[in-house]
């Protein structure tokens, strides 16, 4: 049994390397386009040649002699045998000369097998035009209409079916793109492939004024004969913008809630917002409300590409960026949120015995808008006065330690929420 394995095997892969195939020659640098189209057409290739100046065709294989040459136009049932004389034997192959465009070949066995080619004539595109009709949405894509003079190129399968060659178009152009580490828009060269200039092509609307330039095809750049043309600008209408929102953080030991970067924290929170908008962009607009505000026409409203905006009131808002032209527009939408307020007193603080520990007397809060304190002594004496909440008293006066004991103080502070805070209390200083 494993001998019959092995039998079968070498038959099967000697019959492959003695697989039998076409090649061809002639025309304009002896060498014609090769393509091989689907199985289902039975061709084993499709020639395109430049030029029939001694255009060959050669079929290798073991037993060449065994093989006669036909030619069809369309119907393949309709072959005629090729004239003895364009046909030539070699130890190895069979080849006809004198092959003509638009025929179909095939070499036929005295078993009855049969390969298929067919031979096709080159056809220069000849651009002439390229277009922007009024179709589409510009702000999504561009839209574009390519003519040219060149007819289809087309071929017979070995059933008698017509097919089109496809014709490969290359069309390039300049958009730009987001370039987040250098925080602005870089030219990038788009390519895309098309197939048929009858039909409109579509791509992406490019962000910046761009010429489109179309090249091809496939054919004309093998024979060294390639085809371009560009159009005249196209003006960009398309807009995007990057936008980014950078909080300006406060280091206060004793803030609660505090902003940290991110787009919450503690009030009055002051937000840089930057806007990079495109080159087609006419318009900058940042609309900043709360839920609900926009719809009855609250809002604060900007025209800048940047914006410092500072947040006092508790609550989540929305800060929206709107960049527009005529015909355009993109946005971009942060969501701050700010803290409701918070504020507690110590009761006690070592200004001398633990330095670097409780040294100040400071409040803990959480977004503050407004405040006042004021220490004072048991005499009613004012030792410190401060409107800052991030500041404290040190435990002196006018430089100098004050003795340890009990102090008082006073404070009347406004949150972001609208709660307003009277503290009043003592305060023991300690060694």
């Amino acid at each position: 049994m494993k001998r019959m394995t092995s039998i079968l095997l070498g038959l099967l892969l000697a019959t492959d390397l003695c697989h039998a195939e076409f090649s061809a020659s002639g025309g304009i640098n002896n060498a014609p386009y090769a393509f091989t189209p689907a199985a289902a057409t039975g061709l084993e290739k499709v020639y395109v040649f430049n030029g029939f100046q001694n255009a060959r065709l050669t079929f290798s294989d073991d037993q060449p002699a065994d093989w006669t040459w036909y030619t069809y136009i369309q119907d393949p049932a309709e072959a005629e045998a090729v004239p003895v004389n364009q046909v030539e034997v070699s130890a190895t192959s069979t080849s006809v000369s004198g092959i003509q465009a638009g025929r179909g070949y095939f070499v036929k066995s005295s078993a009855g097998n049969a390969y298929y080619v067919y031979v096709v004539a080159w056809i220069p595109v000849g651009y002439t035009g390229i277009t922007f009709p009024d179709e589409g949405d510009p702000c999504s894509a561009a839209t574009l209409r390519v003519s040219a003079t060149g007819t289809d190129m087309y071929y017979y399968t070995a059933s008698g079916l017509r097919r089109t060659l496809e014709r490969q178009h290359t069309l390039t152009w300049n958009t730009k793109e987001w370039d987040a580490t250098a925080k602005r828009y870089t030219v990038k060269e788009m390519t895309s492939t098309f197939t048929n200039v009858a039909n409109n092509w579509s791509v992406e609307a490019p962000l910046t004024n761009t010429r489109f330039t179309v090249t091809g095809d496939q054919f004309s750049q093998f024979f060294g004969a390639n085809e371009s043309l560009e159009s005249d600008v196209y003006p960009a209408k398309a807009v995007k913008t990057s936008a980014e929102a950078t909080v300006q953080v406060r280091t206060s030991e004793n803030e609660t809630g505090e902003s940290t970067g991110a787009l919450s924290g503690s009030a009055p929170m002051e937000v840089e917002f930057d806007s990079y908008p495109s080159d087609a962009v006419t318009l900058i607009e940042w609309f900043i409300y709360k839920p609900g505000d926009e719809t009855a026409g609250i809002y604060t409203h900007y025209t800048d590409e940047m914006i410092t905006y500072t947040f006092k009131e508790s609550g989540t808002y929305t800060v929206k960026l709107i960049v527009s032209n005529a015909t355009c527009k993109d946005s971009a939408t942060f969501n701050p949120v700010i803290s409701v307020s918070k504020l507690d007193c110590p009761n006690f603080f070592t200004p001398r015995s633990t330095p670097g520990e409780n040294d100040e007397f400071r409040v803990a809060y959480t977004s503050i808008v407004s405040f006042k304190g004021v220490i004072v002594n048991r005499w009613g004496n004012v030792l410190f006065e401060w409107t800052d909440p991030a500041k404290g008293w040190n435990g002196t006066f006018k430089g100098k330690p004050v003795s340890p004991g009990v102090y008082f103080y006073i404070i009347d502070a406004v949150g972001s929420d609208g709660i307003v805070y009277k503290k009043r209390g003592d305060i023991n200083l300690l060694e």
